[in-house]
């Protein structure tokens, strides 16, 4: 009863009050902030590029063109401390028990989201956020590249009818890195790359 006059008082007043007076700044267009800067400032990140695979993640030197893949399966601890030392500190944690892989686990390093399932790396997921131009495929291929010049040097296949819109694959197979363009056309940029076992909602 108490909490049902409170209510009710609290509306009371509000009703009361005279409006405000509006100034300029009430027509105004709000704006959002500004994204943060990715880091990138990993102990490695001066010597080493990442390069985006359908295996994995590849990280090589950048003097000697040297590369290590880092397999999907290995253990999450290796997966983080690897992409910890070019990227820098991790940005959080998650999980989804709903994915349609099962549940899933979740590292995120600015753009860059590593993937993980009974603490193996699965699979990664590059979104279109501060970051993700630390990340191509061995021809180039990142986001923001748009179709037509992604066409240049790979095979564009389109998912037909696929829930997430502008869908393509690069490849076939288990080893294909899939994305998704903003829009369709030639000009279309890609918005998200993405290899492995993704949560995703078909």
């Amino acid at each position: 009863m108490r909490t049902a006059m409170t209510f009710l008082l609290l509306a009371s007043l509000a009703a009361c009050k005279p409006a405000a007076d509006k100034t300029a700044d009430d027509t105004a267009v709000p704006t959002a902030p500004p994204m943060p800067e990715a880091k990138v400032d990993g102990p490695a990140a001066a010597t080493t590029a990442i390069s985006l695979d359908g295996e994995g993640l590849r990280f090589i030197d950048k003097a000697g063109g040297k590369a290590s893949l880092l397999a999907f399966g290995a253990p999450r601890a290796q997966a983080e401390d690897a992409l910890a030392r070019v990227a820098g500190k991790a940005d959080d944690r998650s999980s989804n028990e709903e994915c349609g892989a099962g549940t899933m686990e979740f590292t995120r390093f600015d753009a860059m989201t590593l993937n993980f399932q009974d603490g193996k790396f699965v699979g990664w997921f590059l979104g279109n956020e501060p970051g993700a131009s630390e990340y191509s495929t061995p021809s180039g291929i990142g986001v923001g590249t748009t179709r037509a010049q992604a066409k240049q040097s790979v095979s564009i296949m389109d998912v037909e009818n696929s829930t997430l819109g502008e869908e393509f694959s690069i490849g076939t197979g288990d080893h294909a890195i899939g994305g998704m363009f903003a829009e369709p056309g030639e000009a279309a940029k890609i918005d998200a790359l993405f290899a492995g076992d993704n949560c995703f909602f078909r």
